[in-house]
């Protein structure tokens, strides 16, 4: 039933579709100029046009990101074998670190004494404030 529906609905429009005439063209239109149409020119963005009011701390995040290198600096830096290479020295670095025993390169400052004594310290005090020039 809906085969012989679809096909009746079918030979009906397009029996009908055959029958339209052309579209006779009116003597009244009117031809218009051409009109070129352009975009509106991109205003350019500069990002760092205006400086940011919020001061932002670093987070952890931002301390432990670490931008990949472009394969401009790569090849800059003598090709992928030296950068391996030293990929491999850091890593055998790390392992050492949990080696037991091991102390690291940085040692902790210590503060130093003072360059003066109480007697000398309490001399410059004084003659900073008698204004005398010093010899």
């Amino acid at each position: 039933m809906r085969r012989i529906w679809m096909a009746s609905l079918w030979l009906a429009t397009s029996h009908a579709m055959a029958q339209d005439a052309p579209p006779a063209e009116d003597p009244a239109a009117t031809t218009l100029e051409t009109l070129t149409v352009r975009p509106d020119p991109e205003e350019v963005v500069d990002l760092y046009r205006f400086r940011n009011p919020i001061e932002v701390d670093s987070g952890g995040f931002g301390r432990s990101w670490k931008e990949p290198t472009s394969l401009e600096q790569l090849g800059k830096n003598g090709g992928i074998v030296p950068v391996l290479a030293g990929l491999a020295a850091q890593q055998v670095q790390k392992g050492a670190r949990k080696i037991p025993g091991w102390k690291e390169p940085e040692q902790p400052a210590f503060a130093r004494p003072p360059p003066l004594d109480d007697a000398q310290s309490a001399r410059a005090l004084r003659l900073y404030d008698a204004g005398e020039p010093s010899r």
